[in-house]
């Protein structure tokens, strides 16, 4: 059974892409068949699984703008971490799509496109642009599960409290099937007094049942592998710590799907 979620926050920066990565590291290893949906103008997803902006002809915006079922077959490639990992490319046009108005239902668009291709894929994640407009809306119509990530520092937990207003706003006016798979704490430091009173904070917000763990650490090794297009577990020993967090949380996703 396929599972679909949308990685989101309204905050940049926190990190949605480096989980989204991070996830598809983990559920390569585990050789789970993954889909990879980049929504966000930047492509920052699609760089880091290898393939260049601009050297393909369909993309995302494509597949949404034909508004037909199915239209994201056309618009899938292959990426540079294996025959296991696709990617659904970004495109800057998504900018646009963000406030498009004057069409019948545009929210709806994404789920149409990917309509009988997800169930090639044993997981769907789908990488939301850093805000909380018409693409991220149309991400959370073709999920089955929203992951929320944060960072523990103050801006991060006040884009987590709208991104959750904007998931209950999304659940009782488009997607009834929705639901919250967890919130993930993303770039926490060894020691910090702040971060540990920021975590504490969210905890209360939201509860210590909500929050994934273990949080996932900050290391100098999630940049290297996303600066070398690589898989984090493809580091080795240098990245062992994080990988085994990624591991833990890919496995919370697969449990999703059941």
């Amino acid at each position: 059974m396929t599972v679909t979620i949308a990685v989101l926050n309204q905050k940049g920066g926190v990190g949605k892409t480096t989980v989204t990565l991070g996830l598809t590291s983990a559920l390569r290893a585990r050789q789970k068949v993954t889909l990879i949906v980049d929504l966000d103008p930047q492509q920052s997803s699609t760089w880091a699984l290898g393939i260049d902006p601009g050297t393909y002809e369909t993309d995302v915006s494509t597949a949404m703008e034909s508004n037909r079922e199915g239209a994201a077959a056309n618009a899938i490639y292959e990426t540079g971490w294996g025959p296991a990992v696709d990617v659904l490319p970004g495109s800057p046009d998504l900018t646009e799509r963000d406030t498009e108005t004057g069409r019948t239902n545009p929210q709806d668009r994404l789920r149409r496109a990917l309509a009988g291709i997800t169930d090639a894929y044993d997981v769907v994640l789908i990488d939301c642009p850093p805000s909380l407009g018409l693409n991220s809306r149309s991400a959370l119509v073709a999920a089955d599960y929203v992951l929320l990530v944060t960072e523990p520092s103050v801006l991060g937990t006040q884009g987590l409290a709208a991104a959750t207003d904007f998931v209950d706003e999304v659940w009782h006016a488009d997607n009834r099937k929705l639901d919250v798979a967890g919130i993930v704490v993303n770039r926490v430091p060894p020691v910090s007094s702040e971060a540990e009173h920021r975590y504490d904070e969210l905890a209360t917000m939201v509860g210590r049942r909500a929050i994934w763990k273990p949080p996932i650490p900050q290391r100098v090794v999630v940049g290297r592998a996303i600066g070398e297009r690589r898989p984090i577990h493809d580091l080795g020993w240098r990245s062992s710590g994080v990988s085994e967090v990624f591991d833990a949380h890919a496995a919370k996703l697969l449990r999703l799907g059941r």
